[in-house]
């Protein structure tokens, strides 16, 4: 008797230590959510980030800044969400690039390093051979936002794709900056693998495959990721929409968009103008009404002439197409260190046949600046690797509120309401 009481005192310690080990680790994993660790939190803070539903019961260990509504109220929206139930991204920070991504992939700067974020991929899986958001391919010709993925980085957390990602949700269903009316289009090079694909596809965007066009000056300076990015001239081709507002990966919008339309008007060539280059092999002029509207690469300079090519609106055209087609090789008209912004600079001169329309910075704030905040409706920076606070909340409260959406009965919904694909 005295035996087994001696071996039973420690075995039940023992147990009982293991038990209280393994609460306090459910504990600690419970209090994780985005790769943020988690606090208890007053519900009565009104700083607290909230859902439609009320305020949730736990808030990021962030900065006090960061703590405004994750998900912004919206009384008139029915994509209303509840706190899901799983984990979701696991960091918001970036970290090496993994051993698969750098196949064919070696980022160069600290904004190249791919991110530790989860999506959800279940979920976008499960809606990849949904029909696009916001999209009639048999209805009236309409208006599109878009943008190109040309990075080679196979990883689904590489930062550019993960951007895309944000301009998605962002686009087609935050309510402080969703369309109603447009839909998204993903342009992918080749060699975007076919899960990058298909979960761009499940967040509801239209993805397209571009051609791939040669492009090799012989210039000191000129980087290896540049040489895809005049696929884009390709975009020109999809007479389909009316026009496109061409977004880069890393152009936010921070705020409803659609107006854009609105102010991008139709322009008339100017036929007194025209320059050899402005006529096709064929000896016909492609002089027609054209739309190409963007921002001046210097907003604060009232006589600059060139514009930024990280927010552009345009209206496909066949013909604008083959103009560019038989010009852009001509390395020795546009700076080619500025790639295919310097090219459509060149084609749509100020001072030429097709000038550019200059709108204003609201609609593409490159270099963001402090006093920005609520001024702009485009916020173009690196913004994931950004540490000024409104620029940082801006990412981190989307993001947040993106993945909730995602997981949510509202999103499914909306997915099953957008029907399956043809074919």
């Amino acid at each position: 008797m005295r035996r087994w009481r001696t071996v039973a005192t420690p075995t039940v310690i023992l147990i009982t230590v293991i038990y209280f080990i393994t609460l306090n680790q459910v504990a600690i994993s419970d209090n994780y959510t985005f790769g943020i660790p988690f606090t208890e939190w007053d519900q009565d803070d009104s700083k607290g980030s909230k859902t439609h539903e009320g305020p949730l019961e736990t808030k990021p260990n962030l900065p006090e800044s960061f703590m405004n509504e994750a998900t912004p109220q919206d009384g008139t929206t029915d994509l209303s969400i509840n706190e899901p139930d799983l984990p979701l991204p696991a960091s918001l920070k970036s970290s090496p690039a993994t051993e698969a991504a750098q196949v064919g992939f070696q980022a160069e700067f600290g904004f190249q390093q791919d991110l530790e974020l989860d999506l959800p991929m279940d979920v976008l899986k499960k809606f990849s051979h949904n029909r696009p958001h916001n999209y009639n391919p048999t209805g009236p010709k309409t208006n599109v936002y878009a943008t190109f993925m040309g990075t080679n980085n196979p990883s689904i957390k590489d930062p550019y794709y993960i951007a895309i990602h944000s301009l998605i949700y962002r686009l087609l269903w935050s309510p402080k900056s969703r369309s109603i009316n447009y839909a998204f289009v993903v342009y992918v090079a080749n060699y975007v693998t076919p899960e990058q694909r298909e979960l761009f596809a499940g967040a509801g965007a239209i993805v397209r495959e571009l051609e791939m066009l040669e492009w090799d000056p012989q210039a000191e300076g000129i980087q290896k990721r540049w040489k895809n990015l005049f696929a884009k001239l390709n975009m020109w081709k999809e007479t389909e929409f009316s026009r496109i507002f061409s977004l880069d990966a890393d152009a936010f919008p921070v705020a409803n968009i659609d107006g854009i339309f609105d102010v991008a008007t139709e322009q008339n060539c100017i036929e007194a103008k025209l320059a050899l280059e402005d006529y096709l092999l064929d000896g016909t002029s492609t002089c027609e009404p054209y739309v190409f509207a963007g921002i001046p690469q210097d907003p604060f300079n009232p006589v600059a002439k060139s514009i930024n090519g990280g927010a552009l609106v345009f209206s496909p055209s066949t013909r604008m197409h083959q103009r560019f087609l038989q010009n852009y090789l001509k390395y020795d008209r546009y700076d080619v260190k500025l790639v295919e912004q310097a090219f459509l600079n060149w084609q749509f001169d100020i001072n030429g046949a097709f000038p550019a329309q200059l709108l204003d910075r609201e609609w593409n704030a490159a270099f963001p600046k402090e006093d920005d905040e609520g001024k702009v409706k485009v916020v173009h920076e690196k913004i994931w690797s950004e540490d000024r606070k409104w620029l940082k909340k801006e990412w981190v409260n989307e993001w947040m509120a993106m993945s909730q959406f995602y997981m949510s009965e509202a999103f499914s919904n909306a997915r099953f309401l957008d029907g399956l694909a043809e074919g």
